[in-house]
């Protein structure tokens, strides 16, 4: 576990030395953009949940 420890500690290092914080600041805003992409429901808004509570609705009066 001290090996997989000082492995990861080196990559840091390594990442640290090659990217500047513009790089890094891009990068981080690329993976939260395409985390916000892979997001089956996008906001929690009121029509949305209006919908759904429809459908649940529906569902419990076994209409389709």
């Amino acid at each position: 576990n001290a090996m997989i420890d000082g492995l990861k500690k080196a990559e840091e290092a390594k990442r640290d030395r090659n990217w500047d914080a513009r790089q890094r600041w891009k990068a981080l805003q690329d993976m939260i953009a395409w985390a916000e992409a892979q997001a089956t429901v996008r906001r929690n808004t009121r029509e949305a949940c209006l919908r759904e509570q429809a459908r649940k609705l529906r569902q419990l009066d076994g209409s389709p």
